[in-house]
């Protein structure tokens, strides 16, 4: 059995081809300067807001400025290429593990 048929591999393969694809989407309909903080804004007037207010609750005080702001601030689709980077890796990972093991116990 290919350790590609696995279904955790399959899953994690199918999220990153949608996350590129949604990249891509991004990419293309969104003006080349837009940033995450617009594309937020746009699909929720006050959503940065209430992220800001979430992010003040729930973790330290340092997470808005230090983490959070430059996040918002990179072009939009970036978020979606990373999500895929990381899924396509994990997925490589978890199916390349499989392999070896399989190959151990043959001989």
């Amino acid at each position: 059995m290919s350790p590609f048929a696995s279904p955790f591999v399959r899953a994690l393969s199918v999220l990153s081809a949608s996350s590129l694809v949604l990249a891509f989407a991004l990419a293309v309909t969104m003006p080349p300067t837009s940033t995450l903080a617009q594309l937020i804004t746009r699909w929720r007037p006050t959503g940065v807001q209430g992220l800001e207010a979430f992010i003040d609750r729930n973790l330290p005080d340092w997470a808005w400025d230090s983490v959070v702001l430059p996040v918002l601030s990179r072009p939009c689709w970036l978020m979606p290429v990373e999500a895929a980077l990381v899924f396509g890796g994990i997925a490589t990972t978890v199916a390349l593990r499989r392999l070896r093991t399989a190959e151990r116990r043959r001989g």
